[in-house]
This record gives structure tokens, C-alpha cells and sequence, in this order.
């Protein structure tokens, strides 16, 4: 897209206006939907702009003293909001100062909880799993369970999830060529080494158990001797 204008703020404000915010997704901000949060609605404590951008001289509107809007994210300066202007639904950035303070403790709520989110992720890379992952990052960490078990404990209704462990381990095989000499030839095979169980109660990891044989070894090499030429 090629945006023309006489001005560099008028180039400016027609190219933010085409962009919508939306499709971008800043670190420093807290977006609600991520954290499957409630729809928040705070009002406006004085009449202030609403932009299409960060940038403060990008304004679409003016929202009016104790007019509602619906948090889409937040931050520390600027808050991602929906708003009704003249032309209808609009989201944009509206200054944290300029609304309502959300409830005490959900920014820190909803912090700890992209905190953790962050993690699960680097373990899923990893392979790995840990307390408190979801049903579909442990899929998405080790795959579909080898089969799956529901029982009711004294905390209520659990469900568990088993997997075998498999390790390639090295199979050595020795043998003679042509000329006599001794040749070590290695392969690797699939073999299941262990197992790993792991409960969930609430769409929660509550408890990871299993056990896995320390000392997996393959067979001892083999001596093969080559094949004798019958005349």
C-alpha cells in the first residue's frame, strides 16, 4: 500500500488508520483474552483521545468523561481499549491515567499468569512438562498418552495420563571382512525404558510420578563371522 499525503502527518495518521492496532501485539502489554479474563469495563475519569497507535498524535476520537470502554489489554502507560466513537465499534490506545484503575491485584494476577504461560512454552520446546501445565500443553510437550484413566480421589474427579518412556539405545555387532579383519559395527533401536504417569484434576498437572530404568543398556556385542564360499 502507498500512502500520499501533503504532510507528514496527514501521510502518518492515513497509513495508522489502514494498520489496524490489532495486529500488533506488544511484550509490555497484558492482553486479556490471552488469559481467558472476564470482559473488564473501566470508564473514562476525563475527556481524553483515543489513538489508532501508541503514538499519542495519532487520535481518532475523544472518549467523554465516564464514558465505559472494554480493556482488550494493559499496560503501565497506555491500555488497548474497544470503544464506541461516531463511526461505531473502534478499538484503540487510551492513557492508563485517563480511565479507571482496574481491580486491585488483577494486573499482577494476570502477570504471574503470562509468566507462567511463558514457561510452560519453553518446556513444550523442550519436551518437557511440569505442575500446573494444561491438558494441551502436556499434548503438545509429549504427544498423545499411550492410554488414559479416570478415578475419584478425596480431592474429586482425576484423570490420568500414561506414557511409555523410550530411549535408542546402541547395538554393537562385531564381525570379520574379507581379509580377516575384525570390524565394529553399531545401529540404534527403539526400546522402552520406563513409563511416566501424570494426573490432572482441573485441566491441571497435579502430580507427576513413573519410573525409569537407570541403567539401560543394550545387548552385549555380537561376533559375527563372515560367510564361508562353498566350491
Amino acid at each position: 500500500m502507498q500512502c500520499r499525503a501533503s504532510t507528514f502527518a496527514a501521510s502518518y495518521l492515513l497509513c495508522v488508520a489502514a494498520l489496524p492496532a490489532a495486529e500488533i501485539r506488544y511484550d509490555d502489554v497484558i492482553y486479556l483474552d490471552e488469559s481467558k479474563q472476564p470482559a473488564l469495563h473501566l470508564k473514562a475519569l476525563y475527556r481524553t483521545p483515543i489513538t489508532f497507535s501508541r503514538d499519542p498524535r495519532s487520535v481518532r476520537a475523544y472518549l467523554a468523561q465516564g464514558e465505559a470502554v472494554e480493556v482488550v489489554g494493559l499496560s503501565e502507560t497506555q491500555h488497548y481499549v474497544t470503544a464506541r466513537i461516531a463511526t461505531g465499534a473502534a478499538r484503540g490506545w487510551v492513557d492508563a491515567k485517563a480511565l479507571e484503575a482496574p481491580p486491585v491485584g488483577l494486573v499482577n494476577k494476570l502477570r504471574a499468569r503470562r509468566e507462567k504461560a511463558q514457561a510452560h512454552r519453553e518446556l513444550i520446546d523442550r519436551h518437557e512438562i511440569a505442575l500446573t501445565m494444561t491438558r494441551a500443553e502436556v499434548r503438545a510437550s509429549l504427544g498423545k498418552p499411550d492410554h488414559t484413566t479416570r478415578l475419584r480421589t478425596r480431592e474429586g474427579e482425576e484423570e490420568q495420563w500414561f506414557y511409555i518412556i523410550y530411549k535408542y539405545l546402541p547395538y554393537y555387532a562385531q564381525s570379520s571382512d574379507a581379509s580377516g579383519e575384525m570390524r565394529q559395527v553399531v545401529s540404534y533401536r527403539r526400546e522402552p525404558v520406563g513409563h511416566k504417569v501424570i494426573a490432572f484434576q482441573n485441566d491441571e498437572v497435579v502430580e507427576i510420578s513413573g519410573e525409569e530404568k537407570e541403567n539401560a543398556r543394550a545387548p552385549s556385542a555380537v561376533v559375527v563371522s563372515p560367510a564361508r564360499v562353498i566350491n
